[in-house]
């Protein structure tokens, strides 16, 4: 099937045994290093996402948060690590109020959740690792020391806040703001921090002296995070989400991650006979019809499950679902968050599919100076009512959310994407662009997109919208529609992994 625009991509990686595919190459090249050196994929999972948060600091750094899914070959299982941040325990309505606030802030010392991503990683290392945690540490430590090149997201990002930061010294004293595309930048705290990480595991981190200065400086700018807001953090283990569609079985992350929205949408879709041509319009008005249904639902029932009962059950009963396909409202979505997705296979079959994210560009522009580790904004996604409202240790409605898909219990496919509350549409779009519209997953990937943010539509140039109703903007393709990888296994049992055209990163393999 031809693409409408489709001036090369590219060149997807395929091998008969591992790979990482990540949004920057040292970042793919150490995770290879690792499988090269007999690691497992979790194993090199550890030193791409320590890699990512060194090189693309702006998208997911250590003071952001990780989520997982993890396929074991030799189970034929997948599971899932939650290791997003709660709210600090001093964090509540009745402060925001107290301070003349109608909502939680989506910059400064008040936005940040507790950063999961190191304890996360940890936890992945300690269940499924084989190599020792320094020798996972070492590559990124080793890297710090001797530079690396800047992404043109990361110049990118410097630039877009240039505003924002101009009175921030310890932001500005951290990150060299003066860069340009591919120059060979240092962060010179950073390198303290991952020797500290290497020698001392997360402890330095979240009860040691690293801890102690983040605590230490957010408290001084008017923050209210306590050591034992970091002392407490624990990850959890949960069980993923998964829904027949198309043969397949597709894995997702359960709540607090908006992962169930993708699965709301692919069963509506499943009802639907004729959903149009690939670049129709009708395409983009039948998938619109059911991503409000879906984002509706997601509003009205998902938060933290420690804190509400999420009907998961109920939201994905198709009954239910096509009794309320007539529903039109929701909340206001965005996409304007950063996040880095990677994926990892190795020699054995075992996946790892992850990502990390501050939220927005550099989170909370809120950068301790000592050790350089700059804090998510993500506790402004808490609401002010419902089943998201803010409470003290208490994680938000998450936008992460990463997928597997196996068919009769072996992996088939693997895939993320960056995008915020674009997310379940992006990987709706991955999944049928192959399922259903027979796109090689490289094409599937690439393909120009559409995305709603619920005001309207935004397109990449490629499709038909002659007698589009709905108010839409047509973009140049490819767009800043999110930076997408993918993990194929083929049907002569190799893998091809790929990393989106719209993004700095590369795929790599043994």
């Amino acid at each position: 099937m031809a693409l409408p625009i489709y001036s090369g991509t590219k060149p997807p990686w395929v091998t008969e045994l591992g790979g990482v595919a990540s949004e920057h190459p040292t970042a793919s090249r150490l995770g290879v290093d690792i499988l090269n050196l007999g690691g497992n994929a979790i194993d090199a999972a550890v030193t791409t996402s320590l890699t990512l948060a060194l090189t693309q600091p702006h998208l997911g750094g250590l003071g952001g948060d990780f989520f997982a899914m993890i396929y074991i070959a030799r189970e034929g299982r997948v599971y899932f690590l939650n290791a997003s941040g709660w709210a600090p325990r001093k964090l509540s309505k009745e402060l925001l109020i107290q301070k003349g606030l109608n909502a939680v802030p989506i910059r400064g010392p008040l936005s940040s959740v507790v950063p999961g991503l190191l304890a996360g990683l940890h936890a992945l290392w300690r269940r499924f690792g084989t190599s020792e945690w320094k020798s996972l540490v070492k590559p990124v430590v080793e890297t710090a020391r001797r530079g690396f090149p800047a992404s043109p997201s990361f110049v990118k990002a410097i630039e877009l806040l240039k505003n924002d930061i101009a009175n921030n010294r310890d932001f500005k004293s951290v990150y060299p703001i003066t860069a340009r595309p591919w120059d060979l930048i240092r962060i010179e705290p950073l390198t303290k921090t991952f020797e500290l990480i290497m020698e001392h595991g997360p402890e330095i981190f979240y009860r040691g002296e690293i801890g102690e200065a983040l605590v230490n400086y957010t408290q001084s700018i008017g923050g209210v995070m306590e050591i034992s807001d970091l002392m407490e953090y624990e990850p959890e283990w949960r069980d993923p989400l998964s829904i027949d569609y198309g043969g397949l079985t597709i894995y997702e992350s359960p709540p607090n991650t908006q992962g169930i929205t993708t699965l709301m949408i692919l069963k509506l879709l499943e009802t639907i006979k004729d959903a149009g041509g690939p670049w129709s319009r009708r395409r983009i008005e039948t998938y619109l019809s059911v991503y409000r249904v879906a984002y509706e639902l997601r509003d009205k029932y998902v938060g933290d499950p420690r804190f509400i009962e999420v009907p998961i059950s109920k939201l994905l009963d198709i009954n239910f679902l096509t009794s309320e396909y007539s529903a039109r409202s929701g909340r206001k979505l965005g996409g304007s968050g950063d996040t880095t997705y990677f994926v990892v296979v190795d020699r054995d079959g075992n996946i790892v599919s992850a990502i990390q994210s501050l939220y927005q560009h550099f989170g909370s522009l809120v950068t301790e100076p000592t050790y350089g580790i700059t804090l998510n904004d993500r506790a402004s996604d808490f609401s002010m009512d419902g089943p998201n409202v803010l409470m003290p240790r208490k994680r938000p409605l998450h936008t992460l959310s990463t997928v597997i898909i196996t068919k009769d219990g072996e992996a088939r496919y693997a895939l993320g994407t960056s995008g915020a509350h674009f997310r379940p549409q992006q990987h709706t779009l991955f999944i049928t662009n192959m399922l259903n519209y027979g796109m090689s997953p490289v094409e599937a990937i690439d393909a120009p997109r559409f995305l709603w943010d619920r005001k309207s539509l935004i397109i990449e140039e490629g499709f038909d919208v002659a007698g589009l109703s709905e108010p839409y903007q047509v973009v140049r393709y490819p767009g800043r529609t999110g930076v997408a990888s993918i993990l194929a296994i083929l049907n002569d049992g190799r893998r091809l992994l790929h990393a989106d055209i719209r993004g700095d990163g590369l795929a790599l393999g043994q």
